[in-house]
């Protein structure tokens, strides 16, 4: 028996009529789906469930440190101060414009309680692009830091010529414009507001990150941000206990051994206003009881420091951020034993990756998560035992969640074959705010969401992402996916980051063309790096151009490498 055949016997039982994770059909915005029987009503209900103690740590920053008593007393005095100061309103828009600050997290949290819509507007735009999600989210009141408010003030007539009567509340700054409120003043009194909002009204607005085009703000209800935590657990907590039994071992007494483990600690190293680093790091620690180590900015130096300083648990980031901890001068001195989860997402993560972490950290083993703003944040997660027999893969979904691949006239693909991925289910987001159009070319009549990702599905039921549409190389006919390209590269021994992407040829429409950014004190021979691959790869698949760049690659503010920027350089 294989090791992931342990997989549907344990999700079968977490799902199970009597356990936490039962589930029934229901209605929902026109749809039936499987949704989770005892899921709560609100987000704010997952707040107030925290099992921790008052004593307890929540959030680490720099030399700074708040328990969860505290914590609960502010998000209190916010969410009233909201309502009552600044007149928000059940489904008003509230917009957090920081960096990964503790007041990010507290501000999050009482937008919650106060029922209002936490807009998560991108810390990394500027004044013009903060202006744009402003008036097209319609939020009124932004809870800003001193360099995002510097960058509105000079929008304030923008932005009221769009109707906006915008207010900021300012967090940890000294030179406040008129009108602006100190975060430190907000007083309201620590009561919890009524609510009468419905599972399927609004809670959260992310927006895409907008490599191409404007963002378009991704709407998120109560239920979806709900039913994105409970996979998050029922995934993680699922996987574990078929490793045990995998193993041979007894899955209930894991399950004890789980409710009764020390605390979370997680470091935060994404940032906050992206839906991994809310929706998936953030908000599941917290209704656990967890510690957030929140990071200012990614640095591998600063990482390593924290994760020894702090006994950190566990890690999600991109891929880049691994390997950049992995290859750190610092990594041989630093003390990470304490790290039992390395996770990546938002990125496809280079297979050998998986065994040069689980080798390197001492008890920490690699998992892998794929997900998207338009399901709420994690799709499909693979990793621990699962990772040696399907490498690659991003993993199973959760038991809610509906998969197929399509072809190209929209009939679903058979079993291995290699199609768009589409997802159905609670988890999948409303709308596009204010783009209808958009909307409906998203998520057909039946309720499937079109990811525009290539998958395949396998006879596990576990998914492996081929690549991105947008990001097929079309040679001669041939399509060439990047991401199988990029996985091999990336083997090479002195490539510290990778992208595949296409240039124009005359003759065969596109040529394969790959940007490395080398590990320090590398040197790349191109022709040795092309024979590297076509050792691996068809010749076909072998790129023609090697761009060799002396810093890291153009990253978006969520860690992704911007291939955009890389074709406009190779074309220069």
């Amino acid at each position: 028996m294989s090791s992931v055949a342990h997989i549907t016997p344990i999700f079968d039982a977490l799902s199970s009529p009597g356990f936490p994770f039962e589930t029934n059909e229901q209605e929902v915005r026109g749809q039936t789906y499987t949704c989770y029987a005892n899921a709560p009503a609100h987000v704010r209900d997952l707040w107030f469930a925290i099992k921790a103690s008052d004593d307890d740590l929540y959030l680490v920053y720099e030399d700074e440190r708040m328990t969860y008593g505290e914590a609960r007393a502010r998000v209190l005095q916010v969410a009233n101060a909201l309502r009552d100061d600044f007149g928000v309103g059940e489904g008003d828009s509230v917009g957090i414009a920081m960096r990964n600050y503790p007041e990010w997290v507290l501000a999050w949290w009482a937008i919650q309680v106060a029922g209002a819509t936490a807009v998560e507007m991108n810390s990394f735009w500027n004044g013009e692009e903060m202006t744009y999600g402003i008036t097209d989210s319609g939020s009124s009141v932004m809870i800003v830091d001193q360099q995002r408010h510097d960058a509105l003030v000079p929008q304030a007539g923008a932005i009221a010529d769009a109707g906006i009567d915008m207010k900021m509340i300012l967090v940890r700054g000294s030179d406040a414009s008129e009108g602006t409120v100190a975060w430190d003043d907000l007083t309201g009194p620590e009561t919890v507001p009524e609510l009468t909002c419905g599972t399927d009204d609004r809670a959260v607005m992310v927006y895409t990150s907008g490599t191409t085009a404007f963002p378009k703000g991704v709407v998120h209800s109560q239920r979806n941000v709900i039913t994105n935590h409970m996979n998050m657990v029922v995934l993680t907590l699922g996987m574990r206990l078929a490793e045990v039994s995998a193993q041979g071992g007894d899955p209930l007494a894991a399950a004890a051994a789980a409710e009764a483990a020390p605390q979370t600690v997680m470091l935060v190293a994404v940032p906050l206003f992206h839906v991994t680093g809310s929706h998936c790091v953030m908000l599941p620690i917290t209704a656990t009881g967890g510690r957030l180590v929140l990071m200012y900015k990614w640095d591998a130096a600063k990482a390593l420091e924290l994760i020894e300083r702090e006994g950190v648990t566990a890690f999600t980031g991109v891929p880049t951020m691994t390997m950049d901890m992995l290859a750190h001068p610092d990594f041989a001195t630093r003390n990470t034993s304490t790290l039992q989860s390395m996770g990546s997402g938002g990125a496809p993560n280079p297979p050998h990756m998986v065994d040069k972490v689980n080798e390197s950290v001492e008890n920490a083993s690699a998992t892998q998560g794929y997900g998207l703003s338009e399901v709420s944040g994690i799709a499909t997660a693979n990793g621990g035992i699962f990772y040696a027999e399907k490498p690659g893969s991003a993993g199973v979904p959760p038991r809610i969640a509906e998969m197929k691949v399509i072809d190209d006239d929209g009939n679903a693909c058979a079993t291995g074959d290699r199609g768009e991925l589409c997802i159905r289910g609670p988890h999948v987001f409303v709308e596009y705010h204010n783009k209808p159009e958009a909307t409906a070319e998203a998520i057909d009549p039946e309720g499937w969401f079109h990811t525009g990702d290539v998958a395949i599905i396998d006879e596990d039921g576990f998914v492996s992402i081929v690549d991105r549409a947008k990001d097929v190389v079309i040679r001669g006919g041939e399509n060439v996916g990047s991401a199988e390209v990029e996985a091999a590269i990336a083997k090479h021994p002195g490539v510290h980051e990778c992208a595949v992407f296409g240039v124009p040829h005359e003759r065969l429409g596109e040529e394969v063309a790959v940007a490395i950014f080398p590990i320090a004190g590398a040197e790349i021979d191109t022709e040795e790096l092309r024979s590297f691959a076509g050792e691996s790869l068809a010749a076909f698949k072998v790129p023609a151009h090697v761009f060799v760049h002396d810093a890291p690659l153009p990253k978006n503010p969520n860690g992704k490498i911007l291939k955009r920027v890389l074709r406009e350089q190779a074309a220069g």
